[in-house]
């Protein structure tokens, strides 16, 4: 095969040239344009592109509302929890056939909720005033379907709707307007990422409505589904700042106040000196799997005493440790409350230091089996209103289930590490497991020492010249 005479320029065989010249016949072959960027354009574009970006901050202070993110659009179910059932809110289910019963309620709410025709006009005016925000909030593909009025008409109906909600529920009347089955869905949708309203447009019609009362009525209606509540607890004792919407509200309740210290609880605003940790020294390798093994190695939980999800703290004594773990109340709500706080973390405008999912990464970490779950409830640390410890244990691996953990409570593991990697804490755990595990056993034992005791004494006391 003689290679050389075969190839000619380009590399390409002559047999190959010969047939496309035949079935091109004498057409010129088109020049390929070379693709080049100028570095002058280029550079004018990021400066463009920055002039756009700093105009849309300056215009509006209202974060952006996300769609769910395509990370999390292949969770089984997604349509289960992360879609409503009943009402929509906002342009991205408007319409939906399914969501149209509920939707007739609205402008009864709206009617009841602002008392009188002026106030709705007062209202409406002052949303359609600040329609660009509005529409710089949501993704511009779903707004864009609706001219102003519509848009500025469906912010005034929604908003009024989940005020006039919270009102009822506070009053105990929400069935005056809602089936009894419609007032538990209409509670989940209102915490869909996709289902929110900014806080701005509910601040407008607050105040544009004169009802100062309101704000205390929204903070205990987002407080209230955190079940486990001391009496007269309000969302205001935890220095909260302008929330984006509702869910994020209930997030900042979920997560408590900032806590700066190690012991008094951890928190996602720690990430960066974790990260300094890591490069200056070697970081341990969490061999722990579950509760159970480390409870065979001497450490124990209690619970923290708050529903606070930062509030996570682990002390080692001799041969044992605690770790204090946050209140959980778990129920049907549950799973989709986390996996649209976890979506929420995700969007470009959320706090950046992704505690929700954090938490949820040590959770996952600790329970792996019904058992587990089974000594949180005997610790009174988590309480399973579902039944099953199996289907509890099952909702928070599916949860964690792809999720990126930050290390944000690195030290609570490091010291249980350290502790767990101690092989005398877990011979000393394991006797004490073995051996005294009722009070009969030690009563026992104590008995056996005493009679050991009191026989050594006889025996010197009988010895001659004593």
């Amino acid at each position: 095969m003689n290679v050389g005479k075969e190839e000619e320029e380009g590399g390409q065989p002559s047999s190959w040239r010969k047939n496309r010249d035949q079935t091109e016949g004498s057409k010129p072959e088109p020049e390929i344009e070379e693709h080049r960027i100028e570095v002058k354009d280029w550079i004018g574009s990021v400066g463009k592109a920055k002039e756009r970006r700093t105009a849309s901050l300056s215009q509006t202070s209202w974060p952006s509302i996300s769609k769910v993110s395509h990370l999390l659009r292949g969770t089984k179910d997604f349509n289960k929890f992360f879609q409503p059932r009943v009402i929509s809110i906002g342009p991205y289910h408007h319409g939906k056939p399914h969501l149209r019963p509920v939707e007739k309620i609205k402008p009864l709410c709206a009617q009841e909720f602002l008392a009188s025709q002026q106030r709705i006009e007062d209202v409406y005016k002052r949303i359609k005033s600040n329609i660009g925000a509005v529409r710089k909030c949501y993704d511009r593909r779903p707004t864009n379907k609706y001219d102003d009025e519509t848009l500025a008409w469906m912010m005034l109906l929604d908003g009024c709707f989940i005020l006039q909600f919270i009102v009822l529920e506070r009053e105990d009347k929400t069935k005056e307007v809602l089936r009894e089955h419609q007032i538990s869905y209409v509670e989940d949708d209102l915490f869909l990422l996709e289902n929110q309203l900014p806080f701005g447009v509910l601040q407008l019609i607050v105040e544009t409505a004169h009802i100062p009362s309101m704000k205390d009525k929204i903070e205990e209606f987002v407080v209230s589904r955190i079940t486990l509540l001391p009496e007269g607890t309000s969302v205001s004792e935890m220095q909260l700042e302008k929330p984006a919407h509702l869910l994020d509200l209930l997030r900042s309740a979920l997560l408590g106040p900032y806590q700066e210290a190690y012991g008094h609880g951890c928190c996602g605003r720690r990430m960066k000196s974790s990260s300094k940790k890591e490069s200056s020294s070697q970081v341990n390798w969490q061999s722990f799997r579950h509760i159970k093994e480390l409870k065979a190695a001497g450490i124990y939980f209690k619970p923290s005493g708050t529903w606070f999800l930062r509030d996570i703290s682990f002390k080692s004594h001799f041969f044992y440790g605690y770790l204090k773990l946050p209140l959980l109340f778990i129920d049907d709500s549950t799973k989709p409350t986390f996996l649209n706080l976890v979506a929420y973390e995700m969007c470009p405008d959320a706090p950046h230091d992704y505690a929700v999912t954090s938490f949820l990464c040590f959770l996952d970490s600790l329970i792996d089996h019904a058992d587990d779950v089974k000594e949180l409830r005997n610790k009174k640390i988590l309480y399973n209103c579902l039944g099953s410890d199996k289907e509890v244990a099952r909702i928070f691996n599916q949860i964690a289930d792809g999720l990126v953990d930050l290390n944000v409570y690195k030290d609570v593991k490091d010291d249980i590490q350290k502790h767990y990697d101690k092989i005398v804490n877990t011979w000393i755990a394991e006797a004490l497991h073995n051996h005294f595990r009722s009070p009969w056993t030690i009563m026992a034992f104590i008995a056996a020492v005493c009679i050991l005791l009191l026989t050594g004494v006889q025996t010197y006391f009988a010895m001659p010249g004593n």
